[in-house]
């Protein structure tokens, strides 16, 4: 643990450390400030017991590193990594602070009223820009789900946590393969957000940006309903794409089109994210020509919401 007012060096940077706002699993987060300058920023202080840990954590960084200058991506400043007198190891990374806290955060704030259409695209179009950085890089974040969401200080909603992002994975060819995957798959995604891909390996087919579709199609259920599709069936219901939708809240019909249309069992007839967000610019009444979208892909609009 950090005291308030400890001075620590993250790469080329003297932080000053205010004060502790949280932790989780084996990371302690501050909020801080860069010195010389007044900037408040958040410092993460993450704790592994061996290289392998910290092999991950580089591997984390450099994926924000990647993402330095994206849209709707918590910005990273800096880092720091170190041997400690124990044997384990410590990694300091300083990245942008979001003051208004969590998306889950901002839920439970309105678990009485739940939260409006516009107030759901408003989060929608957010995350749905901040994917699309990624995947026109293709990477794959692999847990996208409400805990990873932070709102910063404009209040706009931004994608953290890159521990478990990746490469697109091509299906595994014999039973060592086999098993590697499923252990990765079991300790670096969420059960309730996992596409029927990476429920069943032998199904042939690539865990890649379409299990990312997957995933914000459980997102955007869970923004309406408080809930995820598959939260009572479980895995039976993922592999089927067997789900409902409640009485209420009332939503639009393309609302729930577009959970539905992410929903496919078949990754092939999941949209990728610019046809999402050319979805979602239709439904705000934006103009998409003037988001700076590149229609990387070549596929042109989504004909069925």
């Amino acid at each position: 643990m950090l005291e308030p007012g400890v001075v620590v060096i993250v790469g080329c940077h003297s932080v000053k450390v205010v004060r502790f706002l949280s932790e989780g699993g084996y990371s302690q987060i501050y909020e801080s400030k860069s010195l010389p300058s007044p900037r408040v920023a958040c410092l993460k202080q993450v704790k592994v017991a061996d290289k392998a840990g910290l092999a991950e954590l580089r591997k984390e960084v450099e994926v924000m590193r990647t993402l330095e200058n994206a849209r709707n991506i918590v910005k990273y400043f800096d880092s720091h990594a170190e041997r400690l007198p124990d044997g384990t190891y410590q990694v300091l990374v300083l990245m942008e602070l979001c003051p208004n806290r969590s998306l889950l955060d901002y839920m439970n704030a309105h678990i009485r009223e739940k939260l409006t259409e516009s107030q759901i695209l408003t989060i929608m179009m957010d995350i749905a820009v901040g994917v699309y950085e990624m995947h026109r890089l293709h990477l794959v974040h692999r847990d996208i789900k409400i805990e990873n969401v932070l709102i910063d200080a404009k209040h706009r909603y931004k994608l953290c946590d890159f521990g478990s992002v990746s490469k697109p994975i091509r299906p595994p060819k014999d039973q060592h393969e086999f098993q590697l995957l499923s252990h990765n798959i079991l300790y670096h995604t969420t059960p309730q957000y996992r596409a029927p891909e990476m429920l069943d390996l032998t199904r042939g087919v690539p865990i890649d940006c379409k299990s990312d579709i997957w995933a914000i199609g459980c997102f955007l259920y869970k923004l309406c309903y408080y809930t995820t599709p598959f939260e009572a069936a479980g895995d039976i219901a993922i592999l089927h794409a067997s789900f409902q939708f409640p009485p209420s809240p009332l939503y639009s019909g393309d609302l729930k089109n577009l959970i539905i249309i992410m929903l496919q069992q078949d990754l092939r007839f999941r949209p990728n994210i610019v046809q999402i967000l050319m979805l979602l610019a239709r439904m705000c009444n934006q103009d998409f020509n003037e988001m700076g979208i590149e229609d990387y892909t070549k596929t042109g609009p989504k004909k069925c919401c």
